[in-house]
């Protein structure tokens, strides 16, 4: 009996080493496969992960709201994955949401003056993650793209745009002069590079009409920005440049009331009051930051470089709406405009700049 049994043992062993022999463990990579043999092989590659940092919020419909533009346009038509960090211009938050970006994305897209200091620290930081930081120019840093845009030969254009459009203005029945506004967010160097390229713009058209720019002292309030555009149309201003991002919605106010001209900024902010608004000097924020994401999938972004976007890389532009909109800008004004633009892309005018 206990023959018997030791020759079954023998046999269920000698069976189990034969299946095992037989099989291959599931993450074992199959050698020397014939050519004719079929191979299935799935493979899945992450998604590139964007972080996009701003200073204020979403929802100004101007700035912010444009650099998301050009991440949701990525994420649509590059298959991107992303996320939006809001600091709603606390200080407090800036070091911690950029901290918490750098962690979820290999790709950091910063928006703000407010960061100037803070994204050359944290891209030291963090080494390994690309940053692109808009609207500045700094260089020495590996992991450190910034783009620069020529906000000054987009404000030419709304400044020729704004001095073909006023008219002489009598104050207190004394004297008749031209005059144009523009309300500044804050006195900072990007602000005063648009004043620059809209004052030479309007003189360009004419030296005599007069520029008056009031600085509103703050991106994100529309009652400055109002009480700001007042006091300009009150002085004769009769069309008024709103730089000023959020702010800038109480300038297309007083504009609205006083039955005044406005001109929108860095996107096409027509819809707002195609009424009152009549053009829009738009920054290409989104495009970009859209083609930076582009050619780091590409493998041509070029790492600590500054990328300049001015009227010949269509980084600045004029726009007038959509053509349901009443126009107020002629064909003859439309035509100098661009008899001008060209004119700086060949370089016959070289527009001021102030940094």
């Amino acid at each position: 009996m206990k023959k018997i049994l030791a020759f079954i043992l023998v046999m269920v062993l000698i069976a189990t080493f034969a299946l095992t022999g037989c099989s291959q463990p599931a993450d074992t990579e199959p050698t020397d496969v014939d050519s004719t043999d079929e191979v299935t092989e799935e493979t899945t590659e992450e998604a590139l992960k964007v972080a996009l940092v701003v200073a204020g919020g979403l929802g100004d419909r101007s700035f912010y709201d444009s650099s998301n533009e050009g991440i949701e346009r990525a994420v649509e038509e590059l298959g991107v994955e992303a996320r939006v960090f809001e600091c709603r211009n606390d200080p407090s938050l800036f070091n911690d949401q950029l901290v918490q970006a750098s962690q979820y994305g290999s790709v950091v897209v910063i928006v703000g003056f407010e960061f100037y200091d803070l994204a050359q620290e944290i891209a030291v930081a963090f080494p390994n993650v690309e940053y692109i930081y808009v609207d500045n120019a700094i260089e020495g840093i590996d992991n450190l793209t910034t783009i620069n845009y020529m906000e000054n030969e987009g404000s030419f254009l709304a400044g020729a745009m704004a001095a073909m459009l006023t008219t002489d203005t009598s104050i207190d029945g004394i004297q008749e002069e031209k005059i144009i506004g523009m309300v500044g967010g804050m006195d900072i160097p990007v602000i005063r590079n648009f004043r620059v390229g809209y004052e030479a713009g309007a003189a360009y058209i004419d030296p005599e009409v007069k520029v008056e720019t009031i600085f509103a002292g703050d991106f994100e309030d529309p009652a400055k920005g109002k009480e700001s555009a007042l006091a300009l149309y009150s002085r004769g201003a009769d069309i008024v440049f709103q730089v000023a991002g959020k702010t800038g919605e109480g300038v297309f106010e007083a504009a609205d009331e006083m039955n005044r001209f406005a001109i929108g900024v860095d996107s096409d902010q027509r819809y707002i009051n195609p009424d009152a608004i009549v053009a829009s000097m738009v920054k290409g924020v989104g495009l970009s930051i859209f083609e930076s994401i582009e050619r780091i999938l590409e493998g041509t972004f070029e790492s600590g470089k500054v990328y300049h976007y001015g009227i010949e890389e269509n980084g600045v532009r004029l726009s007038y709406g959509t053509s349901d909109m009443p126009q107020y800008i002629t064909d003859e004004m439309m035509e100098t405009l661009e008899e001008i633009r060209e004119k700086i892309v060949s370089g016959e005018i070289v527009v001021p700049e102030e940094y």
